[in-house]
């Protein structure tokens, strides 16, 4: 697995780019705006044909850019489907009517057509990505994990020394504290990254995170 990163838009939301160099074949997480210009480049620079374009979870600073991704992806297929769009279906409905609080700039809808589901796998070549439903910060989160390459994509669930918001729409603080509470079990070498901020371990954030799992709360 080849893993490219890059804060972008207002939030410095991490979009990335997931390759496998033996298909050439990839996959963009959480797709910010203005992120068409930067995943094209590394695309054609790396010669990788877009597969999925996947969102961690349905708000505007991680889907915004699904639909000029998808048709940017249609065009260069020609007479193919291009690249599908992913969530959990729980958020769904962020995608196709966003309600963006705050956004700067309109967020176009886009269709998603492939569902993360629980225990539900994103495989391409010869990478392989757990779903992990992770509700919380929206009704949909999810985490993705890259067993085999030891890397946690953890959305807006788990930050270096944190967790995403739970007081906005969707958001629900009990939940949250299941989800990190079930992260907190996880192997600790894994290598987290998260949607906003910079990368941690599974083992650096344990501490917290088992004390979460402990009292079953948000620590205050």
């Amino acid at each position: 697995m080849e893993l490219v990163i890059r804060a972008i838009g207002p939030l410095q939301t991490n979009v990335c780019l997931v390759g496998d160099p033996r298909t050439r074949e990839a996959i963009v997480i959480d797709g910010a705006i203005p992120g068409l210009p930067w995943v094209v480049d590394e695309l054609t620079r790396r010669d990788w044909r877009l597969l999925l374009i996947v969102s961690t979870h349905g708000h505007w600073d991680h889907t915004g850019e699904n639909a000029a991704l998808q048709a940017w992806s249609r065009e260069q297929a020609a007479d193919a489907a291009g690249a599908e769009i992913a969530a959990h279906r729980a958020d769904w409905h962020h995608l196709t009517d966003p309600q963006p609080l705050y956004a700067p700039f309109p967020i176009p809808p886009c269709v998603p057509a492939v569902e993360l589901a629980e225990g539900g796998m994103i495989r391409f070549g010869d990478v392989r990505l757990d779903v992990l439903h992770t509700p919380g910060h929206t009704e949909g989160s999810v985490c993705l994990v890259a067993g085999d390459d030891g890397v946690l994509f953890s959305g807006d669930t788990l930050f270096a020394g944190g967790w995403g918001r739970v007081d906005l729409p969707g958001g629900d603080a009990v939940a949250m504290a299941d989800s990190l509470a079930r992260l907190a079990g996880l192997q600790g070498s894994l290598r987290v990254v998260p949607g906003h901020g910079r990368e941690t371990t599974v083992a650096r954030e344990q501490p917290w995170l088992e004390l979460v799992a402990r009292e079953r709360r948000l620590p205050l």
